[in-house]
């Protein structure tokens, strides 16, 4: 899955190179047996955020997020990327909310302490405001 990951940021084909990513995910899920970890989603994930295929390649990979039972944050700046060189500063933007309030959600489950905290990796706002730098909406400085 990497070797395909990598392929797909180096060549013009990086969307079938996802595609054959993707399909090895499924053959080891559908047809062995064994439920996929975290690298290897995570592989999926980056091979389809390296090709040229825009907010269908994004979407995509907000798909497979969905799909995955823990994601990493890992996974979840993987996808925030996908978004921000598609030009989705918006779903970027939305999917860093949401990973604040999981983070905030585990933290309230792990204790009752007003100063327990959970902070996301400090790349996960970067590519946000990446996005924003990148966006045509006339209103993104007032977002990034």
């Amino acid at each position: 899955i990497a070797a395909f990951a990598n392929a797909a940021q180096t060549s013009e084909s990086g969307i079938t190179m996802a595609k054959k990513a993707d399909a090895l995910l499924s053959r080891i899920t559908d047809h062995m047996g064994v439920e996929p970890d975290d690298y290897s989603f995570n592989g999926v994930l980056l091979a389809w955020s390296r090709t040229s295929g825009g907010m269908s390649s994004a979407r995509h990979c907000e798909s497979i997020l969905r799909s995955m039972k823990n994601p990493t944050n890992v996974s979840w700046s993987t996808v925030i990327n996908a978004y921000a060189h598609a030009g989705g500063a918006r779903e970027a933007a939305g999917l860093l909310k949401e990973m604040e309030g999981r983070a905030h959600e585990s933290v309230g489950h792990r204790s009752s302490s007003s100063h327990a905290s959970k902070t996301l990796p400090i790349v996960v706002y970067n590519n946000v405001i990446h996005a924003w730098s990148r966006s045509t909406d006339p209103d993104a400085s007032k977002f990034a």
